[in-house]
């Protein structure tokens, strides 16, 4: 029924290989990897599998999985049924895998199965894939780099045969010349060389005597690391990045390779675009202190929201197709800012007190309420003295105190230019952050004290001659600057309540206040102490502290809200939704 000659192969090498594992103290998940890949069918035609499985392969399955230890079973693609059957059994005794490669594409599945379970100390490189006929002679040649510890060279074939002979640089053979710091596993499909402490240069592997296909890779190690000082998991967008990386041995100690080395980054964007940087250690651009180990990069910004992949690329000068690579990535997203909209910044008197603007903290496109105590204002004189005349003064403030506004009143006790400086420094997105500065320079003036008669008289007569002349031209240009009121209420079935774009309102309120509506003429029970203002595309419901409770989108609203299409607000028990026209 069974091949006896065939299983008590598998069974004496698995055994082999579990006392093995006993004799080196083996810890719990270590796996032996069984690759079958012989067309000879291992089951007779009559035989039942079920009862075999039980006789040969699950006593010696139940050794392994009583340790804790796994057979990881690779089938290849044309090998018997009978071996699928077999590797199944093992990996589902051992609670492990069962995987199945095939060429052209075996590199991508071992590599995949075998560098996260098996060689876990280097990245995995897809070095050649040959189809070689008439048994000719094939050189594959491997450029190893300086700093390179140790080195596993894979080479799979789909058909027994052939020579290989692996020869470093000077042309030795490993076998003569490195045999102490190499070792070689070689089975029918496959050839595996470790070498340690190679040396630089090109190496060579001989094929000799074989006609078919060949996949290799190769999975180095080095005896450097590429440290990366400063990257955050989370920067913000349309912000400079900067980078500071340096090179350290397997003890941590930081090395200075000196001019023999380049470091490349490489930024992949959430949309698939790739840039390239180089950075430097020559006293250039971001980099501080020439020669001193730290190679620096600084790029203007990033610009595209979401998850970056970033690779950092030591490459040996001479061994440019080889490099030692850092993977990294981070998250760009929108961080506060501040804006600062100038009011009354030119021309100010002495001792007057003046609204200089209204500064904005925002996100993205959402205004962000921040503490006012978060916000350090710096106002430099003329004669470079600190001044503390200012008050800041919250638009409106949250429950907690906190506004995304604030009105700037200064009283200038100075004559000359003043340069008025914000900084913030808040927690956001797990890290304290340093809000971009906002800087405004204003101009301070002294108006004369004494007049004449006849000099006031003048100026009087003048001004009255100038507001009168230019009142109704003042009156015009002032209400085509003011947003005009758009959007509807709906009731909630839909129907139209009121159009703000054709409500009334009277005239001088149409004239002054083009871009506000008051409650009391909406004509909506429970809005009457509300006032909708229109500015900069955003839509303000204020609401007076005398006014009904008010809800938006079942939330309780206080002092004020910026309302978005398809916002439901709720008063006197009745719900309508605001729609902004289309």
């Amino acid at each position: 029924e069974y091949q006896k000659t065939i299983s008590l192969d598998i069974n004496e090498s698995l055994l082999n290989s579990y006392n093995f594992l006993q004799s080196q103290f083996a810890e719990n998940d270590s796996k032996i990897i069984f690759i079958g890949g012989s067309q000879v069918p291992l089951l007779m035609s009559n035989a039942n599998s079920e009862d075999v499985l039980k006789e040969f392969v699950d006593p010696v399955a139940d050794l392994y999985n009583n340790k804790k230890w796994k057979i990881l079973g690779i089938s290849l693609k044309d090998a018997h049924e009978s071996i699928l059957i077999l590797l199944n059994r093992y990996s589902k005794k051992t609670l492990s895998e069962n995987l199945k490669f095939s060429l052209p594409n075996i590199l991508n599945e071992f590599s995949i199965a075998i560098s996260k379970d098996i060689w876990s100390s280097g990245e995995i490189i897809d070095h050649d894939n040959l189809e070689i006929s008439n048994k000719q002679i094939y050189n594959s040649e491997i450029l190893i780099s300086p700093g390179t510890s140790l080195i596993n060279l894979f080479f799979y074939k789909n058909k027994t045969g052939g020579s290989f002979r692996l020869k470093n640089p000077s042309g030795m053979q490993s076998t003569a010349g490195d045999r102490s710091e190499s070792s070689i596993i070689e089975t029918p499909y496959s050839i595996i060389w470790q070498i340690k402490n190679p040396i630089p240069g090109k190496w060579n592997v001989e094929i000799n005597n074989y006609e078919g296909q060949i996949q290799s890779f190769l999975q180095p190690s080095y005896e450097y690391q590429l440290e990366l000082l400063n990257l955050n998991s989370k920067n913000a967008i349309n912000q400079p990045l900067s980078l500071i990386t340096f090179i350290t041995d397997q003890n941590d100690v930081m090395v200075n390779l000196d001019h023999d080395i380049s470091i490349q980054v490489s930024i992949i964007d959430p949309t698939g675009i790739e840039t390239l940087y180089q950075m430097n250690d020559e006293g250039l651009k971001a980099d501080a202190v020439k020669d001193d180990g730290y190679y620096s990069l600084e790029i203007p910004k990033i610009n595209t929201l979401g998850t970056h992949k970033m690779s950092l690329q030591m490459k040996w000068q001479g061994f440019e197709s080889d490099s030692l690579i850092s993977n990294h990535e981070f998250e760009s997203i929108f961080f506060p800012y501040m804006n600062f909209e100038e009011l009354n910044i030119s021309n100010l008197n002495i001792g007057n007190e003046s609204n200089l603007g209204t500064l904005y903290v925002s996100i993205g496109d959402t205004p962000y309420p921040v503490d006012q105590k978060s916000i350090n204002t710096t106002i430099l004189t003329n004669s470079n003295q600190i001044s503390d005349s200012y008050t800041l003064i919250p638009r409106r403030s949250t429950t907690d105190g906190k506004s995304a506004m604030y009105d700037v009143i200064y009283t200038p006790q100075e004559i000359g230019n003043t340069l008025i400086t914000f900084n913030m420094n808040i927690d956001y997105a797990g890290r304290l952050y340093e809000v971009p500065a906002q800087s405004i320079q204003i101009q301070i003036v002294k108006i004369p004290t004494t007049f004449s008669i006849m000099q006031i008289s003048g100026i009087v007569l003048f001004s009255l001659l100038l507001i009168i002349g230019i009142i109704i031209l003042l009156a015009i240009i002032y209400r085509n600057l003011q947003t005009a009121p758009y959007g509807h209420l709906n009731d909630e079935n839909g129907n139209l309540i009121v159009n703000f774009k054709t409500i009334k309102k009277p005239l001088i309120q149409q004239i002054l206040h083009r871009d506000e509506i008051l409650g009391t003429v909406i004509g909506i029970t429970g809005l009457e102490e509300i006032t909708l203002k229109y500015k900069n595309g955003l839509v303000i419901m204020n609401i007076s502290d005398d006014s009904p409770r008010i809800r938006i989108n079942s939330q309780p609203v206080v002092n004020s809200y910026y309302l978005k299409d398809g916002d439901w607000i709720g008063t006197s028990g009745k719900l309508y939704e605001f729609v902004i026209n289309p």
